[in-house]
């Protein structure tokens, strides 16, 4: 029997409260006003933390409270993209701007470093979250030409950011990557070359999440990947994730996505503990990591805690 720990994926609805801040900053900003004030974002990451905490979380994110374009919120804070028209993200109600790829791309700043920090200084059981190929195809490239010279140069600027992330304390860097499930046999071998630019000399636990989808387009070679946790979505696909896990085993820990980050629809908790079970009988491993399938940024602020509370008061007694 593994140790269950109940994690978070990424995203966290932000406190009514901060919502309402955030607009008002975004008004004073068009009027050339100041920016976000970092104590009160603090306030706005440290009831996120909170929450997670009470509902029973072990290894926390900081709710990316500040993402407005999920993961191409990275791309805001790197030289060479600019944001454009809005597009849906995936198959959800939510719209993200097309990152457009206008010149090499550079980090001459800290992209997610500053964020971290905070989170940090209020909990140290803290995953960093970074993406690479998902980043690459959700934008417009008009520079490169060549999608891995795109993809490679991302992994270059998130090898950087790494490091810097390490130095301010972080054991976790979670990359997160849900247009890999979609991708093609070549895009595979770019991924598991960026992986390895990625992870370059950062000491770290390197987390690759999936959601949205099943794994059956990246199995078996996913395995080969260097990273110590692969992250599946039970919800979208359980049984052909489970499959996946019987048909070629895993030598890596999992993070296995069990209740749903996209409706309100509370889980049955019995039925949640049976499909850790399942999942657990087939990993057997030291650790299996559970969590809901995607971020929580879906749902109302209400609902995201009654989740983790249903998640983790499934896997309880299993470690018990």
């Amino acid at each position: 029997m593994s140790r269950v720990i109940p994690t978070t994926v990424g995203s966290y609805p932000r406190p009514p409260w901060f919502r309402e801040y955030l607009r008002k900053v975004e008004g004073l900003q068009k009027e050339g006003g100041g920016g976000i004030d970092e104590a009160t974002y603090a306030k706005a990451v440290a009831e996120v933390i909170r929450e997670q905490r009470d509902a029973g979380v072990k290894v926390f994110t900081d709710g990316q409270l500040l993402w407005h374009d999920l993961l191409c919120y990275l791309a805001t804070r790197i030289d060479g993209f600019e944001m454009n028209g809005l597009v849906r993200y995936f198959d959800n109600n939510l719209y993200y701007r097309i990152p457009k790829v206008k010149a090499r791309l550079e980090r001459k700043r800290n992209i997610i470093v500053d964020e971290f920090r905070v989170a940090y200084s209020i909990e140290r059981e803290m995953k960093a979250v970074l993406s690479c190929f998902t980043l690459a195809t959700l934008s417009e490239d008009e520079f490169y030409g060549n999608k891995a010279d795109l993809v490679m140069d991302i992994a270059h600027i998130m090898n950087q950011e790494a490091k810097e992330l390490v130095k301010r304390g972080a054991k976790y860097i979670q990359i997160d990557e849900p247009s890999l499930l979609y991708a093609e046999k070549e895009d595979l071998s770019i991924m598991k070359d960026a992986i390895e630019v990625i992870r370059q000399d950062v000491d770290a636990k390197f987390f690759l999440v999936t959601y949205f989808s099943d794994a059956e387009r990246i199995f078996p070679e996913v395995l080969d990947f260097n990273v110590d946790v692969i992250g599946l979505d039970f919800v979208e696909g359980y049984e052909k994730n489970l499959d996946l896990l019987r048909e070629y085993g895993v030598d890596k820990e999992i993070q296995a996505g069990v209740v749903d980050g996209r409706t309100t629809k509370m889980e049955d908790e019995e039925q949640v503990r049976r499909k850790v079970e399942a999942i657990d009988e087939i990993v057997d491993g030291e650790t299996l990591y559970v969590s809901p399938n995607t971020g929580l940024e879906f749902l109302p602020y209400s609902k995201a805690s009654e989740k983790l509370k249903v998640l983790c008061r499934s896997v309880g007694d299993i470690n018990e």
